[in-house]
């Protein structure tokens, strides 16, 4: 059986190079933006009662829950 020490080992073996050998650089893809997430709650804050349409900027992720109760009240999401 393994216990907590050797698996927090295991892990980092595996994320941290070994001794000596170089970290490899991360490559930077041109153009891309920062992604927004947007929650249930900041949703809700821009959700004007009443309206079937809601904007959101266009490079916006949308939680899952905020997804559903759109979708359950028949809201459209504008994304731009």
């Amino acid at each position: 059986m393994l216990t907590k020490g050797a698996v927090e080992d295991i892990i980092m073996r595996h994320l941290r190079p070994p001794p000596g050998e170089a970290v490899p650089a991360l490559k930077k893809v041109p153009g891309l933006k920062k992604k927004v997430f947007i929650s249930d709650w900041e949703l809700r804050r821009l959700y004007k009662p009443g309206a079937r349409m809601v904007g959101v900027p266009a490079n916006a992720i949308v939680s899952p829950l905020s997804l559903d109760w759109l979708d359950y009240d028949g809201i459209q999401i504008i994304y731009g």
